[in-house]
């Protein structure tokens, strides 16, 4: 039996909508890996301050939270729905994507005990301007990345002595088996340890003030 004129149509009909409901999967597909990477670098952060500040052994950290939220936004952002001119619709706020968090509050010094010494490289950028002003002048930088694992020399040492207040490590850019003594000395002698991705002003002054809190919980 011939097919009938109403059978193309329908049979166009449907490739259409399945052409849409395609590319409709694939945003919602992109979208919740997104998703699923920041729930996972959040989840990695909380583990990773937990056992730090428990003293425990710390899990590795592909990625930072800060990272991930800002590609779930992009991603998000990519929508036909939010995508640049369009207008929203009426009796409806514009939804638009997450902006960077505002960096967190320059740690104030409470004058504790020793040096504070930060273990990275930060390539092509003035350390001093990688600081706020009052804690540039008594931080001390270690370039594990120039110097290999000599660098750190007596720090485990000066560290077990009381002569150094906290630990910065920029996780991004430095070999673990450079700063696993260091980690080791500090757990030893209760002195705080954080970690500063890459070493952005932004990254570093949150590592200060989480040594800050550190210190006050621990009295």
């Amino acid at each position: 039996m011939k097919a009938s004129p109403f059978d193309d149509v329908v049979e166009t009909v449907r490739a259409a909508l399945n052409a849409k409901r395609s590319d409709l999967s694939q945003r919602v597909a992109t979208i919740e890996a997104a998703l699923r990477s920041y729930e996972h670098a959040v989840e990695a952060e909380i583990a990773e301050s937990f056992a730090v500040e428990h003293q425990l052994k710390q899990p590795a950290v592909r990625e930072r939270a800060l990272g991930a939220a800002q590609s779930l936004a992009r991603a998000v952002a990519t929508l036909p729905e939010l995508a640049a001119g369009n207008a929203p619709s009426a009796g409806h706020a514009p939804l638009e994507p997450a902006s960077e968090p505002p960096s967190a509050p320059s740690a104030k010094p409470r004058a504790p005990r020793g040096k504070l010494v930060i273990i990275g490289a930060i390539s092509g950028r003035e350390k001093s301007s990688a600081l706020p002003a009052e804690l540039a002048a008594d931080a001390e930088w270690i370039d594990t990345e120039r110097d290999g694992v000599h660098a750190v020399g007596n720090l485990p040492q000066r560290i077990k002595q009381g002569r150094v207040s906290g630990v910065v490590i920029l996780d991004r850019v430095v070999s673990h088996k450079h700063t696993e003594p260091v980690v080791a000395a500090a757990r030893e002698a209760r002195v705080p340890v954080a970690f500063a991705g890459q070493g952005g002003r932004a990254s570093l002054a949150r590592a200060i003030a989480q040594l800050d809190e550190m210190r006050r919980e621990r009295g």
